[in-house]
């Protein structure tokens, strides 16, 4: 056969596609493979730690001299911190540069602790995110002679600053597993009971039946409402909110303030009336003149006396206060 005839085939070996893996990913790998590597990693951690110390040290000085109303430079950050400045620059470079690295070699251990808290309603980059401002709050406070190790030591910061931002994000009330199961109990034997008699039971029949206290079931109650956010929306289709038509209770209505006003001043001028101790007495012991009532003891040790001659003086005083003169002035404020 001649060499014409030949199907030439040539083979090209295509290039291997290998993913390139992230610093992370990396580090990951080698912790799990290689014991050997993982106590240099360790002590890596313990050099980088003893630096970040050191920055955090540094920064501390910087947050007392602004307290202090210091217009910080530099220099008088230098000065504060009795170093020279080409040296604090570089502790601080340094400091910066050990974060990052601090923040790589744990990066596995944040990645780890945040899958457990998703699907509760903040995303995985926020966990992530959380879980490295935890390992720097840890770094700053970890102290290597109380014989732990910094990879169990961080897992507490790490779950604390993910549990705050959770509680932050969270628009629920977190209750104890026995309320929760608690309220599912009260829920179904109320159904039964409802379904079988057409009639709604009264608390003590769910806890005769449920086996819990009356006042556990009232509690499960309350606890099983359901919790809205004051700036949702009133209706579909309605900009109203919550927060615009629910009223403030603890902000006094205008006519309210206007009569205790108005009551203060005219019982300040009766009382002006009496003997100057009688009065005294009299708007100490119903708070006319800081708001707070004082009992029959306090009063006495302003004067130096027993609570017995404060109350004789008290009830001199009313006495003087029972008569018609009194009554017009104060017949005003009778019908409120």
């Amino acid at each position: 056969m001649r060499a014409s005839e030949k199907g030439s085939r040539i083979f090209v070996k295509a290039p291997s596609r290998k993913s390139k893996k992230s610093s992370s990913s990396q580090f990951i790998a080698e912790w799990k493979n290689y014991p050997g590597r993982r106590r240099s990693i360790v002590r890596e951690q313990s050099a980088l730690l003893v630096t970040i110390k050191e920055c955090a040290n540094l920064e501390k000085i910087r947050e007392n001299l602004l307290v202090d109303g210091h217009e910080v430079s530099y220099v008088r950050w230098a000065n504060a911190a009795g170093i020279d400045e080409a040296v604090l620059k570089s502790r601080l470079q340094a400091g910066y540069c050990c974060r990052e690295r601090l923040l790589v070699t744990t990066e596995w251990l944040v990645k780890y602790i945040a899958k457990s808290y998703t699907g509760m309603g903040t995303a995985f980059e926020d966990l992530l995110q959380a879980g490295k401002m935890g390992v720097l709050d840890g770094a700053e406070k970890f102290d290597s002679q109380k014989g732990c190790k910094f990879s169990t030591y961080v897992k507490y910061w790490i779950r604390k600053a993910m549990l705050a931002l959770l509680a932050e994000n969270s628009g629920v009330i977190q209750l104890p597993a026995r309320m929760e199961s608690i309220i599912r109990k009260v829920k179904e034997a109320r159904r039964a009971i409802r379904y079988s008699t057409g009639r709604n039971p009264p608390d003590a029949e769910i806890a005769t039946l449920i086996g819990v206290s009356v006042a556990n079931v009232k509690l499960a109650r309350k606890c099983s409402r359901r919790v809205v956010s004051l700036y949702t929306e009133i209706g579909a289709g309605q900009n109203a909110k919550f927060v615009e038509v629910t009223p403030d209770t603890s902000v006094e209505v205008a006519d309210e303030a206007m009569f205790r006003m108005q009551l203060r001043e005219r019982l300040l001028l009766v009382l002006g009336r009496l003997p100057p101790r009688e009065g005294h007495v009299l708007k100490l012991r119903h708070g006319l003149e800081d708001g707070k009532c004082m009992s029959l003891e306090q009063i006495g040790s302003i004067y130096h006396v027993s609570k017995e001659w404060i109350r004789k003086i008290e009830k001199s005083a009313m006495s003087k206060l029972r008569n018609e003169d009194v009554h017009q002035e104060l017949k005003d404020f009778c019908g409120f």
